[in-house]
């Protein structure tokens, strides 16, 4: 079985988000990069704090046990996860003009979630299993 890789998410909010200029098209791409970043921190989750995250309510959950992590690399990651949620919520959600802006921090934020992933596995502050 091949596993998901949720960093594709990433490629195609790039694509998204060149594809056009649209509004629709632009608030896809900040979605895709949050679950970009989401399945991979969920997943770095469930190895580093030995715990299975439920589903209900598993957004919120996970980023208040980064942020209550007592490592502040894993308060950092909760941190800057729950600052692409919001920029996700707002384009699901909200009816007010999107920024060109918004759409740009959140790839830039998905990038560096994935630089602290890269560097808490190669300097885990926990034992992984």
């Amino acid at each position: 079985m091949t596993v998901f890789d949720w960093k594709e998410f990433y490629n195609v909010g790039n694509h998204l988000k060149s594809y056009s200029k649209k509004e629709a098209y632009q608030r896809s791409a900040i979605c895709r990069y949050y679950y970009s970043c989401f399945g991979p921190v969920k997943n770095y989750y469930e190895k580093s704090f030995r715990k299975t995250l439920s589903s209900k309510n598993a957004h919120i959950k996970l980023i208040n046990a980064l942020k209550k992590s007592p490592f502040f690399e894993e308060q950092k990651l909760g941190e800057k996860l729950a600052e692409l949620r919001k920029n996700r919520n707002f384009a699901d959600y909200k009816t007010g003009k999107l920024s060109k802006k918004l759409v740009i921090d959140s790839k830039l934020d998905a990038e560096e979630i994935f630089q602290m992933l890269d560097e808490l596995y190669k300097n885990p502050v926990r034992v992984m299993k």
